[in-house]
């Protein structure tokens, strides 16, 4: 199954005290690459979230965002330090006194100091009860975030099989005119040959065939459409049935390097007019695919 890079995925999960929230983004990069935003409090939770995500993907810049609602009659309480209070007011009036200010102090300015307030936890944290309803709120942000990935996938891998069936139609063109070439070949070199040697008074037909046999050496494109047919085929059934050794977007990006090369050596070794018009058109076609592949896990 072809699977896009791109995707977004939320999963929700209630547990006594919150409610865990957990949003997944994916966007296109070559490996698999984590970041991950997790509290202090929940590092010793980061191996098992990284563990999870690699289980389900493969390829692709994976950014999750945790956030949590506290219940009410679960929130952190707070306590006043009184002592540090009492300290803070005598070094404001020495600062006061010594910088012979009359203004009495007042609540506001006590207001600056937010260590005066102390956030206390009611109860401990369980690691393994928060990771049981963590690890939900994941799985469902997974599923969302796979199920969207598939569904674009889809519509990647089908545009992309629209392509390469046009690729298929050109390069039935190339090999219908690459069989008339020997024809054209020879009477191309019939007709210099002539030229060269019209005082001896007709062609010599054993140097016709061995000019022939240099040309068709050279000009020869059959091993390229025999390779460039097979990366072909092997690009349609990659997009259609999937690969399940891994991911299929880096085997895409090979095929579409290979099928480039032989497109360039075709070009380069047939000197057709018609064949030269048809190479131009695969690889505008190779290029909308190349971009297209970099979106598939």
């Amino acid at each position: 199954m072809i699977k896009s890079m791109t995707g977004y995925g939320r999963g929700e999960a209630e547990a006594p005290a919150q409610k865990w929230i957990v949003e997944l983004r994916t966007l296109n990069h070559r490996f698999l690459d984590l970041s991950l935003n997790l509290p202090k409090h929940l590092w010793a939770l980061e191996d098992r979230v990284r563990k999870l995500i690699k289980s389900r993907v493969l390829r692709g810049r994976v950014e999750l965002q945790l956030s949590w609602e506290t219940k009410p009659e679960h929130a952190p309480a707070l306590k006043l330090d009184l002592a540090l209070v009492e300290e803070t007011l005598n070094m404001l009036r020495q600062l006061a006194a010594a910088a012979g200010l009359e203004e009495p102090l007042q609540l506001e300015h006590l207001l600056h100091f937010a260590d005066f307030f102390i956030s206390r936890e009611r109860e401990a944290p369980d690691l393994e009860e928060t990771w049981l309803f963590l690890s939900q709120a994941l799985h469902q942000a997974l599923d969302i975030l796979e199920e969207m990935r598939r569904t674009e996938g889809a519509a990647l891998a089908a545009e992309m099989v629209a392509f390469a069936q046009e690729m298929g139609h050109l390069l039935d063109r190339i090999k219908a005119q690459a069989a008339g070439l020997p024809g054209q070949w020879r009477e191309r070199v019939r007709t210099r040959l002539a030229e060269v040697l019209a005082e001896t008074g007709g062609v010599d037909e054993a140097r016709l065939a061995q000019e022939l046999a240099f040309l068709a050496e050279r000009r020869d494109i059959q091993e390229e459409l025999t390779r460039l047919e097979s990366h072909l085929g092997q690009f349609r059934h990659t997009l259609e049935v999937g690969d399940n050794s891994g991911p299929v977007g880096r085997k895409l990006e090979f095929l579409l390097q290979e099928m480039l090369r032989e497109v360039h050596t075709i070009g380069a070794k047939a000197n057709d007019l018609v064949i030269a018009q048809a190479v131009l058109e695969i690889k505008g076609f190779l290029e909308r695919l190349r971009e297209q592949a970099q979106n598939i896990e």
